[in-house]
């Protein structure tokens, strides 16, 4: 008799694969649905409910609850005041929106063209933004009417409405006498920034080359000046104001002591004469600090902290009492989320204060609860310990480069308390198996290392195989099963990544094996020999369904059922992606069946984010039960009902699937992993693991 995963190499009986065979020095601890003892954990009382149990929620897009802004993405771009005190910024990049608040607090987010960037109010009251293409364009409700910009032709070209020709609008300033003053650059010129100003009726005008490294800000008089601080060492650093001598336009240097490697200066203090708000030039950090800085240097009120980094600053209105208070939008990336903060000075210090949205209290700090901070932006693996808690392997920002991870290996107890290992890990896949933690070393490595589950033992060399090494277009993943074995699925993915535009999709293969304690490899279904290629990929009538493997997890029993999840891939021709076909399947000693899963995805979002569901779990004592994570959702399938939704929402959330408080409040989920006892499950969701309550 034929496995259910045999495509004929090699052959392979089912009751080999459907029950397991024997396996040699059990650890008693499975992967997502493993075995062992279950701890005598008092569950929550309430089905559904999700407890923190560690870390602290927060992040970002479009949300809105009970009337506020409550979530707000990581991109803002024009947050500014107009003269009533309405607040209005343009936000997102695969679902860009603008937002709204009014001086009363009643907030909305409205769709806008995905190339659409906030600018400021001009002396109209009309929000300006750019529209692409070179163009200047005002809102008038929800619709853009073109202000400036769009000629025909090369260079800039000086004129009223289309007439006028823009390049690239930065660094605007409204200035006293109504004209909205910018920098714009000549691209045949090498990119040279010159100062252009734009009138109420779109007109355009150039006034004189300015130098690189520039910015503008208001004069005590409401005039222009700029600040210029290039790292070009031949252009001087230095503050200049803007002067009409005669008939024409120039700079007029000013005799400034300004600390130019210390501070960057954001706004001019309303009252003062020569006082900027300003900002720490150092915001590598998760703070950055404030503080009022003079044109000697001086500092006028003491500097306070605010998290995050500064991308802009939107100042106080006519509308506001007093002088000495500012509002600073404040982003990360990706799902970090924005918030804007109000610095305020009064008699006692410095008050600074949320506004709107938040961050996404992210860092690495051990401790109990709330205390812990976790990094779950580039990901994060989660495997029981077999006490109830959970070893969680965690990549976090600040390598070498803004895109290189550095992994931690971190331990979560069932009452919240979170440590960090001492041994550092090895690789980016991990199970615990045969009494070890066991990593893959990744990439095009083929070694297996192994550590005892202590936290600080160092690493050894476990066993080597070409089956488990991983080119480009490879994913390797390791899972225990309730037998203590180690199995190991290779998929390979046809259709394009990152970089592939430039370096092409290499060749692969997709296998599915095990590894016993003494490190044997065994190859259980897929040829070693069949390499694919985009262009030689099966389609999906002729595919064999274990090539789609996304994750598999394994109930046991006496039947010893195990369950696979497959993301399968529709190619449109040879290589072009059109869509996943996401199933699951069921396998036992009698042989396999399919059940084919359905999930809403909104074709606006990256490739990334459309693959439906990420891993499953099944838990100890509950069989026929397999509960499984998409991007936003924590769900239940069951032959009898079909998929059930237990957490969070079916389809991604708005502004991709940075979204803000969902019904049982789940964002971007990142882990599923079995709970404490029988009835929960644990999962990592923003910067947090949660406990989800699951119905008897």
């Amino acid at each position: 008799m034929k496995s259910a995963f045999d495509n004929g190499s090699p052959p392979i009986t089912r009751r080999r694969f459907g029950q397991w065979g024997l396996v040699a020095a059990a650890s008693g601890v499975g992967g997502c649905g493993g075995g062992g003892d279950e701890p005598l954990v008092q569950p929550p009382a309430k089905a559904g409910a999700l407890e923190l149990v560690a870390g602290a929620l927060g992040g970002g897009g479009f949300a809105l609850q009970q009337g506020a802004m409550a979530r707000l993405p990581g991109d803002l771009s024009g947050p500014a005041f107009n003269s009533q005190g309405d607040f209005q910024f343009v936000s997102g990049s695969y679902d860009c929106r603008v937002g709204r608040r009014s001086r009363q607090g009643v907030s909305s987010f409205s769709p806008a063209p995905w190339d659409f960037h906030g600018l400021l109010f001009d002396a109209l009251d009309r929000y300006l933004v750019t529209g692409g293409g070179g163009t200047i364009e005002y809102l008038q409700g929800e619709t853009p009417v073109r202000l400036a910009g769009g000629a025909s032709g090369t260079g800039l070209i000086d004129g009223v409405g289309t007439g006028a020709r823009l390049f690239s609008p930065q660094s605007l300033l409204l200035a006293k006498n109504g004209l909205v003053y910018f920098i714009d650059e000549v691209s045949q010129q090498g990119f040279q920034p010159v100062l252009r100003t734009l009138a109420a009726d779109g007109t355009v005008k150039t006034l004189l080359p300015m130098p690189d490294g520039s910015q503008l800000l208001e004069s005590p008089s409401g005039g222009v000046r700029r600040y210029t601080h290039s790292p070009d060492a031949s252009v001087p650093k230095e503050w200049a104001e803007l002067v009409l001598e005669g008939n024409a336009y120039q700079w007029r240097v000013l005799p400034s002591q300004w600390a130019f490697d210390q501070w960057t200066p954001l706004q001019k203090v309303q009252g003062a004469v020569d006082v900027y708000w300003a900002v720490s030039a150092a915001q590598g950090g998760p703070e950055f600090s404030i503080a009022q800085i003079d044109l000697s240097g001086r500092s006028v009120a003491a500097g306070w902290k605010v998290r995050g980094r500064a991308v802009a600053v939107v100042s106080q209105g006519p509308w506001q009492l007093g002088a000495a208070s500012l509002f600073v939008a404040c982003s990360g990336s990706y799902e970090d989320g924005s918030e804007v903060v109000e610095c305020r000075l009064e008699p006692t210090g410095a008050v600074v204060q949320r506004w709107l949205g938040m961050l996404a209290n992210s860092g690495r700090e051990d401790g109990q609860g709330q205390q812990a901070r976790f990094d779950f932006v580039w990901g994060v693996e989660a495997l029981p310990d077999g006490a109830g808690g959970l070893v969680l392997l965690e990549y976090r920002r600040g390598g070498s480069s803004a895109a290189t991870p550095v992994p931690a290996l971190r331990s979560v107890s069932a009452p919240g308390q979170v440590s960090t290992w001492a041994v550092e890990p090895r690789g980016f896949q991990v199970a615990i198996a045969y009494g070890y933690l066991v990593g893959h070393e990744g990439g095009t490595k083929n070694t297996l290392v192994r550590t005892p589950v202590d936290g600080k033992s160092a690493w050894q060399t476990w066993t080597s195989s070409s089956h488990v090494a991983c080119n480009r277009g490879e994913d390797v993943f390791l899972r225990t099963d309730t037998t203590g074995r180690l199995w190991f699925a290779k998929r390979y993915s046809p259709q394009p990544g990152a970089g592939d535009a430039y370096f092409g999709r290499a060749k692969g293969n997709a296998l599915v094996g095990t590894i016993d304690a003494n490190g044997q490899v065994q190859v259980v279904a897929g040829d070693p020999q069949a390499l694919y290629t985009p262009q030689t990929y099966p389609s999906l009538a002729q595919r064999p369904w274990y090539m789609d493997i996304a994750d598999m997890a394994f109930e046991g029993g006496s039947a010893q059922v195990s369950w696979v999840l497959c993301n399968r891939v529709e190619l449109d021709g040879a290589t072009s992606f059109v869509r996943f076909h996401p199933e699951l399947v069921r396998i036992d000693a009698q042989g396999s069946q399919r059940f084919a899963l359905s999930l809403a995805i909104d074709p606006r979002l990256p490739e990334f984010y459309q693959e439906p569901f990420k891993q499953i779990c099944v838990l100890p004592g509950r069989p026929g039960e397999v509960f499984l994570s998409s991007a936003c959702g924590v769900h239940r399938w069951t032959q009898a009902k079909g998929l059930e939704l237990l957490a969070g929402q079916n389809e991604p959330t708005p502004g991709g699937v940075f979204s803000g408080p969902l019904p049982g409040g789940l964002n971007l989920v990142k882990f599923l992993a079995s709970g404490p006892d029988r009835n929960s499950l644990y999962v990592g969701s923003e910067n947090s693991v949660l406990r989800l309550v699951l119905p008897e």
